[in-house]
């Protein structure tokens, strides 16, 4: 028998804290693995980012990236230009990346890439069905894959609340914590640390602030929620 929403837990909350982490994840994987445009920068300016932030305590955290939005406002060509350029320095190169955005760089002693970590997301993808858009081009385990990867099971998370399918949802709920535990906690925090001590520039040293605790409170928030739909 499929289980049923338990009567003691309040769906309008559970409803808005999977809506708020999809558009977080979608938000970041943006950030992490597109240049930056001024649409992408404009949706982290508004009320629903911000709504969305202090849904998790985390309303603060957009200072820093409010101060080079109003500066961006003075001289959107001359700042959006630095910023792409510091985006092609911190993700494509042609120089040696400063701080790799690959998991398998920082969980194996060699600090390649394609190694057995990346096999292991793969197959975390292959099991919802995931393929990147650059597979076989670029390394399962890039950041921005693994955010994108987490965007698509909060959607799927999302879809399965609206109708009533709370086995999926707590399979998908536990799923997202495993993939945090075993994949995403174990790497993004000294990615992030690597990250700010490469770059000057305060957007993608806020960001990568915003990333490293988000992460940190999602595993709080799907923890929770799992355990108010197991009662």
């Amino acid at each position: 028998m499929s289980k049923i929403m338990p009567k003691n837990v309040r769906y309008d909350s559970i409803a808005i804290l999977l809506a708020n982490r999809k558009y977080l994840y979608h938000l970041l994987q943006k950030i992490f693995g597109d240049e930056p445009t001024l649409e992408t920068l404009n949706s982290l300016n508004s009320d629903f980012t911000q709504t969305s932030l202090a849904l998790l305590s985390m309303e603060d955290k957009l200072s820093g990236i409010k101060s080079f939005l109003s500066k961006l406002e003075q001289d959107r060509e001359k700042e959006l230009d630095k910023l792409c350029s510091e985006y092609t320095r911190l993700f494509l190169g042609p120089a040696k990346l400063p701080a790799p955005p690959w998991e398998s760089v920082y969980v194996n002693k060699e600090r390649l890439i394609f190694q057995e970590s990346t096999l292991k997301v793969r197959e975390w993808y292959l099991k919802y069905d995931f393929v990147p858009t650059n597979y076989r081009t670029e390394a399962d385990d890039h950041i921005a894959l693994e955010l994108d990867f987490m965007a698509n099971l909060a959607d799927f998370a999302e879809n399965s609340l609206e109708n009533n399918q709370i086995d999926s949802l707590i399979k998908i709920l536990n799923d997202q914590k495993s993939f945090l535990e075993k994949h995403m906690l174990n790497w993004v925090p000294q990615y992030v640390a690597d990250l700010q001590a490469s770059t000057t520039h305060p957007f993608y040293f806020e960001a990568a602030g915003i990333l490293n605790l988000f992460l940190k409170v999602d595993h709080a928030v799907v923890t929770e929620i799992i355990r108010e739909l197991n009662i």
